[in-house]
């Protein structure tokens, strides 16, 4: 048996399933090996793809998924997807390929120091050296990766060592309890809550991965307080629930920012200081700051919490629910601020308000349905205005904030749940980025709808260089034909200038799992909203 042969046994012993990503000459054995295996692997156009759709779906369902790349150009390319895993707590296993050792050390064709380059952006890195470190290698990895907070694992395979005969087995799994807090720090955070006049909690992304949106729900029911989210935390709290805030806000005149204002104490909730500055939250009223978590908080020069208690939050949540004592209702009226602003009619103009491209949208998906967004105005317009009702139905990203993610994401979610429907929205720069892996998506009949806000360049880019200079450079693009080129790869390609259009379109294309290109028209005078 070759190492090869040991590392895809490890692979499925830890539930693999698929990997990601594009073959090269110092994986090849790797690659044969996985020949005998019930692995499917999905060749990508672009390694830097193949790290987004492993990653998505780390970040989705809170389990390893798997990149690979080869050495040197293919590792660089591989990066910036692993840099966003990393700060979106998504467990991605990164494998990349190495020289062997007769030529490991530079300058040598294509060979670079890996390790080096991938220690900033994971939370370890492995470098296999001999056949027998390939089952405690692969087992630490995917052990850290689902560790809290979660996060990417890189391993590195040298082509000698990949050769070579290999005896061993896959390592057995070993499963980590949750330490409960004890009654004492229970009591002080009920006393904390109890004694506030208007609490405000802050539900970040830890809620999700701890599986406690049903008793973050509970508790705010019980005890009657309001809830904001954080965009990798939407959905927690449904945005029909009566204690629900919808997400966070990005300008100074949100409804958001006048809850934080006002609020006495705020309860952090699985919350990561990297989704939120705190510069932004901790403001006005002097207030007391509880964190509850899976693992500390981290620092922040802006808030130091009062008091932090670390466990499981299913337990946590549990329990406050069960000695909720009831408190006044303060923040309805934000609430109905909130929702009078995100259900407001728009009228278009010359082209398509973008206000109204996320109703059509929202009112085209399920509340199971998935959208990916990619990294622009866009963004922003869907944090702001499309509902979530179940977490991770909306993407959204505020770690590394790559542009191109959302086509290659999509791709990742509808694999990962295929039943369904999931919808790609990209700006037309964002789109260029990672177009190629229509071919990936078309190779493999994977059916979903991308949605282009075509702005005719990088418009949140330009738009914040003519408030602050007066005049902008480098933010036109000269593009394709999006059309046409949708349907160069197999894909449907159409394009709507009026909201009639786009809701014929969009709800046919979404009805028969299409996949689907649209070229939006939208006004990009209305982006002016999103930073005053």
């Amino acid at each position: 048996m070759r190492s090869s042969d040991l590392v895809v046994k490890c692979l499925e012993a830890e539930g693999v399933e698929r990997i990601f990503g594009i073959p090269g000459e110092e994986n090849i054995d790797l690659m044969d090996s996985l020949n005998d295996s019930n692995i499917e692997f999905i060749l990508t156009r672009h390694e830097q793809s193949a790290a987004f759709m492993a990653g998505i779906q780390a970040r989705m369902t809170f389990k390893p998924r798997v990149c690979l790349s080869t050495l040197g150009p293919g590792a660089t390319n591989l990066v910036t997807g692993v840099a966003d895993a990393y700060l979106s707590n998504a467990p991605l296993i990164a494998i990349t390929g190495q020289a062997g050792a007769e030529r490991c050390f530079p300058p040598q064709k294509q060979v670079i120091d890996v390790q080096a380059m991938m220690r900033p952006v994971v939370k370890e890195s492995f470098s296999v050296r001999s056949p027998s470190q390939v089952p405690m290698a692969v087992r630490r990895a995917f052990d850290i990766a689902k560790k809290e907070r979660p996060g990417p694992v890189h391993i590195e395979l040298p082509e000698d060592v990949m050769k070579a005969e290999a005896v061993g087995r896959p390592m057995e799994k070993s499963e980590t309890e949750h330490v409960r807090p004890d009654k004492r720090s229970m009591a002080q955070i009920v006393e904390m809550i109890a004694e506030s006049s208007r609490p405000l909690i802050i539900a970040g992304q830890g809620v999700i991965r701890a599986g406690a949106s049903r008793e973050l729900r509970d508790l705010c029911s019980r005890w009657n307080i309001p809830v904001i989210h954080t965009w990798f935390g939407a959905g927690s709290v449904p945005y029909d629930d009566k204690n629900s805030l919808n997400t966070i806000g990005v300008r100074a005149s949100d409804n958001a920012r006048q809850a934080y204002e006002k609020a006495d104490l705020i309860v952090l909730i699985g919350f990561d200081m990297i989704e939120f500055q705190a510069k932004y939250w901790n403001i006005g009223e002097k207030k007391e700051i509880l964190y509850l978590g899976e693992s500390p908080m981290g620092f922040s020069e802006h808030v130091l919490p009062d008091v932090q208690v670390i466990g499981g939050l299913k337990h946590i949540l549990k329990v406050l629910a069960e000695l909720a004592k009831l408190k006044d209702p303060w923040a309805e009226e934000i609430r109905r601020r909130s929702m009078c602003i995100m259900e407001a009619d728009v009228h278009d103009a010359k082209y398509i308000k973008p206000q109204n491209v996320v109703k059509i949208l929202r009112a085209k998906m399920g509340k199971q349905d998935i959208v990916v967004s990619d990294v622009g105005a866009h963004l922003i317009w869907l944090a702001k205005y499309y509902p979530v009702y179940k977490e991770n139905t909306l993407i959204l990203d505020n770690g590394l904030i790559p542009m191109g993610v959302a086509v290659p994401g999509a791709i990742g979610a509808k694999m990962e749940f295929p039943e369904k429907k999931v919808a790609a929205v990209c700006g037309d720069g964002g789109f260029m980025m990672t177009m190629a892996e229509l071919a990936t998506a078309k190779e493999r009949k994977i059916g979903f709808t991308t949605l282009i806000f075509n702005d005719g360049g990088y418009g949140l880019i330009r738009l914040k260089m003519e408030a602050a200079y007066g005049r902008s450079i480098a933010c036109t693009l000269n593009n394709p034909d999006f059309v046409g080129l949708a349907r160069s790869f197999g894909a449907e390609g159409h394009r709507v200038t009026t909201s009639d259009e786009l809701d014929s379109v969009l709800s046919d294309c979404l009805e028969r799992g299409a996949l689907a290109v649209i070229d939006v028209q939208v006004d990009y005078s209305e982006n002016q909203r999103l930073i005053t």
